[in-house]
């Protein structure tokens, strides 16, 4: 069964690999969204960071927070996991390929960019 989502996600640099997408930019990096299907909504997350990164960086939810008050649709935050993750809430009312497309892409990029600004690598 395809989910709903998956619909949103026939582009070129979209791939849908039920429940990711993995998105690729144009200079070979890309990134993995996981996408929650909600009743009313769609939770993107992706990840940005493992435990060892979070933990070695002991003023990374100082860097969050900041990060979080500088960009708009997308959020940063440390999971149960202790891990670095990234989210959007989507709502699924009167939403458009392109609305969604966005969304997805606009936190791949925001947490690819995360990623490489703590890491300096490419790993998700």
């Amino acid at each position: 069964m395809v989910a709903d989502w998956a619909k949103f996600c026939h582009a070129p640099d979209l791939v849908v690999d039920s429940p990711h997408v993995v998105i690729t930019f144009g200079n070979d990096r890309r990134h993995r969204v996981t996408i929650e299907e909600q009743v009313d909504e769609y939770i993107l997350r992706a990840f940005v960071t493992r435990q060892s990164t979070v933990t070695a960086l002991p003023d990374l939810p100082f860097q969050v927070w900041v990060r979080n008050r500088a960009i708009s649709l997308v959020g940063f935050r440390i999971d149960h996991r202790s891990r670095l993750v990234g989210e959007a809430w989507v709502p699924k009312a009167g939403i458009t390929d392109s609305e969604f497309q966005f969304y997805v892409r606009t936190l791949a990029i925001e947490a690819d960019r995360f990623e490489y600004a703590l890491t300096g690598r490419d790993s998700e």
